[in-house]
């Protein structure tokens, strides 16, 4: 028996759908998993403070740590003898700053400090505009001195670690304000977007002749999908470290970022 041949017009209609639904998957995921970390502080303390105990993390806080402290003591290094003072110094500030971030002291800090951005970025939407979102972890200004001052002969310079010198602006009040923005609207693209994908899902299934055939066109789509998500991702992590008006606090924020999106 002859099998009857499908419509252009549903041929049509199901490829439509498909790129539709390829279209709000993606962003139905990134909304999905945002409003459920993001919008609860307990759940994004719970995704980012296992992460205190990463080496990597550990290393991009202590790389920001030094790049913040050198800076603040020499400024910027116009001299042959502030460039060696600079690479000595580095090199003392970096290792201390290394072993107090892998220790225990780092941990609590590191929670601490995410809490109190998250409370400037995210808690209270209303309340936080205009403020520019900081990380914190001047608690661990002595710990880090400490550790300097047992290697004191070897400074070329004496320096003293102040509070300041281990906050790190994360984002800008104008960037802050962009993300306050995007989160205040998160439930409702989620909610779209989720519905949008299921109902194209359905659609372009329906519409097509082999159905098995457009289940698997929607899953190689759905793959490509994601892979878009990923570049889309890394873009916006690239942006927002861009945005972050220094190397230290670029690095700050890639730590953050990396630590929030392990999950």
């Amino acid at each position: 028996m002859r099998q009857r041949r499908t419509p252009v017009w549903k041929r049509t209609l199901s490829i439509l759908f498909l790129v539709l639904c390829c279209l709000a998957a993606p962003v139905a995921l990134v909304t999905g998993w945002a409003r459920t970390i993001l919008l609860s502080q307990d759940d994004y303390l719970r995704t980012v403070t296992p992460v205190a105990n990463d080496t990597q993390i550990q290393y991009l806080v202590a790389d920001a740590v030094t790049d913040q402290v050198v800076t603040a003591a020499l400024g910027d290094t116009s001299t042959a003898t502030q460039a060696v003072q600079a690479r000595l110094l580095r090199q003392i500030v970096g290792s201390a700053a290394r072993d107090v971030a892998a220790s225990p002291a780092f941990a609590d800090t590191w929670r601490q400090a995410n809490a109190g951005l998250y409370q400037v970025l995210a808690a209270g939407l209303n309340a936080g505009w205009g403020e520019p979102v900081v990380l914190d972890l001047s608690p661990l200004a002595s710990t880090l001195q400490a550790e300097i001052d047992a290697v004191g002969e070897a400074l070329p310079i004496e320096l003293q670690i102040t509070p300041e010198d281990l906050r790190f602006q994360v984002l800008d009040a104008a960037t802050a304000d962009t993300v306050r923005r995007a989160l205040a609207t998160l439930d409702r693209a989620f909610f779209i977007s989720a519905a949008i994908a299921l109902l194209t899902a359905a659609l372009s299934i329906g519409f097509a002749g082999d159905r098995l055939r457009a289940l698997m066109r929607l899953c190689f789509g759905l793959a490509i999908g994601a892979t878009v998500l990923i570049a889309a991702l890394l873009f916006a992590q690239g942006w927002a470290a861009g945005e972050s008006g220094s190397q230290a606090s670029a690095v700050a924020l890639e730590a953050v970022l990396d630590a929030a999106t392990q999950s």
